[in-house]
């Protein structure tokens, strides 16, 4: 007489769905591994240089908020979008006048700074430019020239004899060629009354900063890169992360190697307002657009 034999079809589907459980635990804590994310280094190879063939894309793009202050203690009081253009081996440096939120928040973008911090300023720039920064830094002083010292000094063309005067003493700059420590750069761009309006300001900020780049990029490699951004991460107010460093240094070293004179500088025009704000032009901000490869 035969015997029937009772199913055993749940142990086997119990064992499945165990076996498939731990494979996607796997899965999930390998994740890095197995399916990289888009913003973890890529194009560099284990001694730090570029990968042969690499070429940088748009997603290598990006815009940030760079802000300057006097001391810790105090709001930014100079506000410079930068947009980093990879494809195109660009740097454009773009001043704005603290102004430019007036109009459409009610307050300066250094009150907006003081109520939201940087992300707010970011929110505000993106607002009325249409640009979406990735990251922002706010400098003050010390963190200033302390980058600037890693970088280089810059020798530049001083368009006119100024002082600079902090209240407590008074330096006379004159006409002419001269080699800009970190501590005099900072003293230039931020403490000197030019006499001439804030965009003439900006012009010589633009300006100065761009030659700092230009006359200092060909010197950077993978270490110092990751020397400056540390100086950044931490000695500044940042939302920028490491992961956004390396996400990005393949097409920092490729600018290194090919770029020429990757620094520009460009000053919106516009019309200022009787309650102290400022009004960009429709077709500056469609300049900053393209300058951003946005358009």
């Amino acid at each position: 007489m035969s015997v029937k034999r009772k199913s055993n079809w749940y142990i086997y589907f119990t064992a499945f769905g165990v076996t498939l459980a731990f494979v996607l635990v796997a899965i999930i804590a390998f994740k890095w591994y197995l399916f990289p994310d888009e913003k973890t280094q890529t194009g560099v190879n284990s001694n730090g240089e570029i990968v042969q063939n690499y070429r940088p894309t748009e997603k290598d793009n990006f815009n940030a908020m760079f802000m300057l202050s006097q001391g810790a203690a105090d709001n930014p009081d100079l506000f410079v979008l930068i947009e980093y253009n990879a494809v195109e081996n660009r740097i454009v440096l773009i001043p704005l006048s603290s102004g430019i939120s007036v109009r459409s928040h009610g307050k300066s973008l250094p009150n907006v700074y003081a109520a939201a911090g940087g992300q707010g300023v970011v929110d505000v720039v993106k607002d009325i430019t249409g640009v979406k920064c990735d990251s922002y830094a706010m400098f003050d002083r010390n963190s200033f020239t302390s980058l600037v010292q890693s970088f280089g000094n810059v020798k530049y063309n001083v368009p006119k004899t100024v002082i600079i005067s902090d209240n407590f003493s008074a330096e006379i700059i004159n006409a002419g060629e001269k080699l800009f420590s970190a501590d005099t750069l900072f003293s230039y761009i931020m403490q000197v009354d030019f006499g001439e309006g804030e965009l003439y300001r900006f012009n010589i900020v633009g300006d100065i900063i761009s030659e700092l780049i230009n006359q200092n990029y060909r010197e950077l490699d993978n270490s110092r890169l990751n020397s400056l951004f540390n100086s950044i991460y931490n000695d500044c107010e940042t939302n920028a992360s490491r992961q956004d460093f390396t996400s990005h240094l393949a097409s920092f070293l490729y600018m290194v190697d090919y770029g020429v004179s990757p620094a520009e500088y460009y000053i919106p025009y516009g019309e200022y307002t009787n309650d102290g704000g400022f009004d960009i032009s429709d077709n500056s901000i469609i300049t900053i657009k393209q300058k951003a490869g946005l358009i």
